[in-house]
């Protein structure tokens, strides 16, 4: 995630036209479609520890609700046309918001998790939950191309750019979500094994059906007939779907080989960055693109880089970052309390500037 935003804000354009790039930007489009996976696959594991607080509508629902409106929150507000109350409320352009209405992949975490959260309650049964999990991400999956297509020009603008990339938006919840809620559902089924005898067998059959995905999919590409009117394969198509979560399935059995073989620790690097990754993927983010403040990547370098380069401060950065939340999750584990105050702090300092800045 963070070679790929530092690799692509910073490349010197050029490069960007030769093969080496478009091979990169291909390994790189799987980067997405694995962060929503695990967001996806980290709610199966929630949910199967907290099924019955949940239907029981527990003060844990209601915790877990408010941090994914704290995630909302966080991914508009990366969007924000000026860091400053007062500005935004002096814009008469209404060309500015474009872009802070645009659904990026926090809000289509925020937004997937909390339609998911309400399956839970409306089903209150896993098996029935776990039905309507696969029966929307297959409707989500083969209506993106339709979906993606429709003028939406007089819907509002705050919800169209979660239906089609047509408004600035990266990531719209057609496809987007359907690769969250088949982490969902892949977690749900793992979960029902793990630390069983079958664990290994049910691992074996996923990365198998993760190739047979990919084969299938390539094969439909390669027939002359499409059901979609204006099909391309690289655009919220089917086949390129099953692709590339096929791909991530096949990257999540190597780690779960890996990690059956290493025995990996509480405080590895991989364990690490998953706890810690809204706090990593929002500092970074801030470092590379910078948004409303001065400093940043794309300021300071712009695309003028090469790839020894590039990569260069790609490494830099991640180990900044481990630094970052290595230290972050430390103090929380030390003093959890110490660790809120520093947090209501930070919050209230970010607040307050954004309440009396002025330009």
């Amino acid at each position: 995630m963070i070679e790929t935003h530092v690799v692509n804000a910073i490349l010197l354009p050029e490069i960007k036209d030769g093969a080496v790039f478009k091979v990169l930007t291909f390994i790189n489009g799987l980067v997405a479609p694995s962060f929503l996976f695990c967001a996806g696959f980290a709610l199966a594991i929630t949910l199967h520890r907290k099924w019955t607080e949940y239907i029981q509508f527990h003060k844990s629902l209601l915790r877990y609700i408010v941090r994914l409106l704290f995630i909302l929150v966080v991914g508009y507000s990366l969007h924000l046309p000026f860091f400053s109350l007062r500005r935004l409320i002096s814009i008469t352009d209404d060309r500015l918001w474009v872009p802070f209405y645009q659904a990026d992949i926090l809000q289509t975490i925020s937004i997937t998790l909390l339609s998911l959260l309400i399956f839970v309650l409306i089903t209150r049964k896993k098996t029935i939950f776990a039905s309507a999990a696969i029966l929307v991400s297959l409707l989500v999956i083969f209506l993106s191309p339709v979906i993606r297509e429709m003028d939406h020009s007089s819907l509002p603008a705050w919800f169209r750019p979660y239906l089609t990339p047509n408004f600035k938006s990266q990531f719209p919840l057609f496809p987007w979500s359907a690769f969250l809620i088949c982490g969902t559902i892949v977690g749900y089924f793992f979960m029902k094994v793990q630390g069983s005898l079958h664990e290994s067998k049910f691992m074996k059959r996923l990365t198998l059906a993760g190739v047979l995905g990919i084969l299938i999919a390539l094969g439909f590409e390669i027939l002359p007939v499409s059901i979609y009117p204006n099909h391309d394969f690289w655009r919220a198509s089917p086949e390129f779907f099953f692709v590339r979560l096929g791909l991530v399935v096949l990257f999540l059995g190597m780690l779960w080989v890996y990690e059956q073989r290493r025995k990996v620790a509480s405080g590895s690097v991989f364990t690490l960055f998953g706890q810690e990754s809204l706090l990593v993927y929002t500092v970074h983010l801030l470092v590379v693109y910078g948004y409303t403040y001065e400093w940043s990547f794309v300021r300071y370098f712009g695309p003028t880089l090469n790839y020894p380069q590039s990569f260069g401060l790609f490494l830099a950065l991640t180990g900044a970052m481990y630094l970052f939340a290595f230290a972050w999750h430390w103090l929380k584990g030390w003093n959890l309390k110490i660790a809120k105050n520093v947090q209501f702090v930070t919050l209230a300092i970010i607040v307050l500037t954004f309440l009396l800045k002025t330009t």
